[in-house]
């Protein structure tokens, strides 16, 4: 069989620039496509079945597959003549060799549309049918006896599909797609429908989850998928499991028809699949599947029930371009045989490309989800998520190289128009968020410590006892001055342990919380961090640089203020830092990109004094997003750091740590 699929190939390949037909047999009213294997529409299906997933925005994929399909239409007609003593071809059609040319291109993160082109080869040997003398007779079915041959175009199909549930986040992927057939083969020749097809189907995906020892790809994929193929055009009546005697006649061989096997009419077809993907290294997949079609109007008739099964590889060469291979067999579905489009014997050979994202502009932001992939984006801490540069921020007209105040807009109010800064009364020269009307420091910024920011001027020592902030370990409480471990800025006497001297403490028999918030009082408080339940809960964000796991020198006080917390509550046995990412981006580099993160997190709180061995480390991606809208609000909202309490002294919380998407990355 490998030396005829060779030899077929061969044959394709040069047949495909006349696109013309052979004079031979054909049906003589009506038409019927033969072709059962159509191959998944894109780089992310089975073999045949398609799958969920969805190429990112912009991205193209281009693919070439070839298949074979021998011993179709399964019908005895005689020959009885000097090549073969006695005997019969036992099928109307011999091969059906198909080379289709697929190209396709991802929309908005969630739809994919393109085209498939298929270049066809047909041929079978001549079958004797009674109602004629001779060589030749009327039989609407085959036509002369001559027997069938054709190379030419199939018919051309437009598809799109559309990702409705993500299977990486949701229980199951579920995708619809639409194929629109258009009449460019022979349906006389079995190589196209009678008329225009409309082909809607559903499709359905389970996976396990991600597996970095191969990738972060998850091992097996499973898929469903049920269609309805419409064709608006009149069905071919053809003869199969039938059988002619032929004889020698006065005018010629004669046959006689010995058993009337079945006539169908071809017409609408309900389809449906499953295939099954198995990862069995980095990059090889083995692949399964089943697949068929039934004749919607014949249904109970022998032969309008086609079966097929399909035994394949995948090898990659990138992430989603691969070549495949792959053989199977037609499955008989009644006493007689297999059904009309079933061919016995099956071998596919295809290979798919799909290049990979790249970073144009080399700012870091790949170019699915970068709005300006030729224009670097500048890093200004001003919209840098957007992949755009931000020359004028505040849109005043003055360039921010030389705007004093690139994020305020100048007034133009014919004082100093020309340095960027509005003059009036809610002016800021120094930047730090207080308008220089209450600023008492207007030229100098506020050091944003949580102690007196409201008036504007940086506090470097807040409690005046000389030790400058950076090396007071009690930055808000001054020093007693008695020669005791003086250089730690901390008062020594000091009841409850909270660092706060008894005269300074207003409550000396109750440690403070540390939290960050109002430290210096000595008493529990609730502040930047709050210990609910089962979580801390932090009121300001941790920034980390774009695309990285590096942590914004911004996010320090709220970091101080996690690890006072923690520190002040020995109770906490084990607590999760969680990273949480929005839906842009590649799931699996979103997938690492947190864990990393999260990681970082808890190399900052061990800098700070809170023991490793009470922290842990997970990463969710997209999994779990708290605002499900598609906007930059919900994007800022999504992308998150949270923290959940896992055990206590009195034990485990029991508290939920993943939703229910990402619950089998906790397995």
């Amino acid at each position: 069989m490998l030396r005829r699929f060779a030899l077929a190939a061969v044959f394709l390949c040069s047949a495909v620039p006349s696109l013309a037909s052979a004079q031979s047999s054909h049906l003589r009213t009506g038409g019927m496509n033969i072709e059962m294997f159509r191959p998944a529409i894109d780089s992310r299906g089975h073999l045949t079945v398609n799958g969920t997933d969805i190429m990112p925005e912009n991205r193209l994929s281009f693919g070439l597959v070839l298949d074979a399909g021998f011993n179709l239409l399964q019908f005895d007609g005689g020959v009885n003549d000097d090549r073969e003593e006695g005997g019969t071809t036992r099928h109307i059609v011999d091969q059906a060799i198909t080379g289709t040319i697929m190209v396709n291109v991802g929309i908005a993160n969630w739809a994919v549309v393109g085209i498939q082109v298929p270049i066809q080869v047909i041929n079978g040997e001549a079958v004797l049918i009674p109602g004629a003398y001779g060589w030749s007779n009327n039989d609407p079915a085959t036509g002369p006896i001559r027997g069938l041959s054709y190379q030419g175009l199939g018919d051309i199909s437009l598809h799109g599909k559309v990702r409705l549930l993500r299977a990486e986040r949701d229980p199951v992927g579920l995708a619809v797609v639409a194929r629109l057939g258009l009449p460019s083969g022979s349906d006389r020749r079995f190589a196209g429908d009678p008329g225009v097809s409309l082909w809607p189907s559903v499709v359905m995906e389970a996976r396990t989850r991600s597996d970095e020892s191969m990738g972060g790809i998850s091992r097996i994929r499973f898929s469903l998928e049920f269609g309805y193929r419409a064709v608006f055009g009149r069905g071919a009546t053809f003869p199969i499991y039938g059988e002619t005697q032929v004889t020698p006649g006065q005018m010629g061989l004669v046959s006689t028809l010995t058993s009337p096997g079945t006539n169908l009419r071809y017409d609408d077809l309900m389809t449906f699949g499953a295939g099954a993907s198995f990862r069995l290294a980095r990059t090889l997949d083995l692949v399964t599947e089943i697949y068929g079609t039934q004749i919607a109007s014949e249904i109970g008739t022998r032969g309008a029930l086609s079966l097929e099964a399909l035994l394949g590889f995948k090898l990659f060469v990138q992430d989603h371009s691969y070549l495949m291979f792959g053989a199977g067999a037609g499955i008989p579905t009644n006493p007689d045989g297999r059904g009309a489009q079933a061919a016995q014997w099956r071998a596919m050979l295809a290979f798919i490309y799909e290049p990979p994202i790249g970073d144009r502009d080399g700012d870091g932001i790949m170019d699915d989800i970068d709005d300006c992939p030729n224009d670097p984006e500048d890093f200004d801490q001003f919209l840098d998520e957007d992949g755009c540069p931000e020359l004028d921020n505040d849109n005043d007209g003055i360039l921010d190289d030389v705007d004093d105040c690139p994020l305020i807009p100048e007034d133009f109010d014919n004082d100093n128009d020309d340095d960027g800064c509005p003059e009036g009364n809610n002016s800021d020269r120094d930047g730090d968020g207080i308008p220089d009307d209450v600023d008492e420091c207007p030229d100098q910024a506020e050091d944003r410590d949580g102690f007196q920011d409201e008036d504007g001027c940086p506090d470097l020592d807040n409690d005046e006892d000389g030790i400058l902030d950076t090396d007071d370990m009690c930055r808000d409480v001054p020093e007693d001055i008695d020669a005791f471990e003086d250089e730690d800025g901390c008062p020594d006497t000091d009841n409850d342990h909270d660092r706060i001297l008894d005269v300074d403490d207003e409550c000396p028999d109750e440690p403070e919380t540390y939290n960050g918030t109002s430290d210096e009082d000595g008493c529990p408080d609730e502040g930047s961090v709050i210990f609910d339940d089962n979580s801390l809960i932090i009121l300001d964000k941790i920034y980390f640089e774009t695309n990285s796991a590096q942590i914004m020198s911004r996010s320090n006080a709220i970091l101080d203020a996690v690890a006072a917390t923690l520190r002040g509550n020995p109770q906490i046995r084990l607590i999760e830092v969680q990273g949480h990412a929005d839906e842009r981006g590649n799931d699996q580099h979103n997938l690492r990109l947190t864990q990393d993160r999260a990681a970082s997190v808890v190399e900052a709180l061990v800098q700070r004094g809170v023991p490793r061995d009470r922290l842990r480390s997970a990463g969710y991606g997209e999994l779990c997003p708290v605002n499900p809208a598609h906007n930059r609000d919900a994007y800022e909202e999504n992308r998150r750091v949270e923290f959940k309490v896992i055990e206590t002294d009195e034990g485990p919380t029991g508290v939920q740590v993943a939703c229910d998407a990402a619950l089998n990355l906790q397995q």
